[in-house]
């Protein structure tokens, strides 16, 4: 046999090993790559309307000197007082936008709410001929928001200003006079709540908010029927608060899914 023919018979026995040493390998294994989910993107524009229940109490102190007004006991000053709490539907508007970094979520918001948020009471003083009118009514909150996103649910916690005009009333039936102011007074407003993306831009939510409109003070005449006015001015600090909850409605402008792995 021939050099070139062993070398032929080299060639062909080493390619026939090769092959039946390949079948013997198991199959390559083909992976994908992990499949991507979408989740609920809640960064944004968004505007609404909200509707609920909203109880408040307003306290209007005396404070007329030395010995408190016509509409009172003569005490002394800042001693007596009146005091009315009621609950009443409200509702009104918001506007708001969010950033969102992975799971959290910074928003602002500002809302107007408008309440009916009134009584009147007998006097404890002079129960035979007087009435006195508590009212809290035209609401505005501007607060910061920071929560927390679970896909397309978010919870939340806010806090911020709110301000909200505070009326009383004083009426003496017999002597046919009234005294009466209405103030807007400046507070904070805390609270939380959760939302939920029933779709890329429709968001329903409940939200609850504790509003302290702290005090202010006016001074006043008493007024006739007439017109005519009394000798002695009043002087009365108020005092307000408001706890609502509201069923909210809003809009995302653009809404979107981001993709995470």
């Amino acid at each position: 046999m021939t050099t070139r023919s062993l070398l032929l018979a080299g060639a062909l026995a080493f390619v026939w090993g090769s092959s039946a040493q390949a079948a013997d390998l198991p199959a390559r294994m083909y992976t994908k790559a992990p499949p991507v989910a979408a989740v609920y993107n809640w960064a944004g524009f968004y505007a609404g309307l909200h509707l609920g229940v909203a109880n408040g109490n307003v306290t209007a102190t005396d404070i007329t000197p030395p010995n408190g007004g016509f509409f009172t006991d003569l005490v002394p000053a800042g001693t007596e007082g009146f005091d009315f709490r009621n609950a009443s539907l409200a509702g009104g508007v918001h506007v708001g936008a969010q950033y969102q970094w992975q799971q959290v979520v910074l928003g602002a918001e500002a809302g107007w709410t408008g309440t009916e948020i009134k009584q009147t009471i007998t006097s404890p003083y002079f129960p035979a001929s007087d009435t006195e009118t508590g009212k809290i009514e035209n609401l505005v909150t501007v607060v910061g928001r920071i929560g927390y996103a679970f896909d397309r649910v978010l919870v939340y916690a806010k806090g911020g200003y709110a301000g909200g005009e505070v009326g009383f009333k004083a009426r003496d039936n017999a002597a046919l006079v009234t005294y009466q102011q209405k103030l807007w007074q400046n507070g904070y407003a805390i609270g939380g709540g959760f939302d939920y993306a029933i779709t890329n831009s429709l968001i329903l939510g409940i939200d609850y908010t504790h509003i302290g409109l702290g005090s202010a003070q006016t001074t006043g005449n008493n007024v006739f029927d007439s017109g005519a006015l009394g000798v002695n001015p009043e002087t009365y600090r108020t005092k307000a608060r408001v706890d609502m909850v509201m069923a909210k409605l809003s809009y995302k402008f653009g809404g979107s899914l981001s993709s995470i792995h």
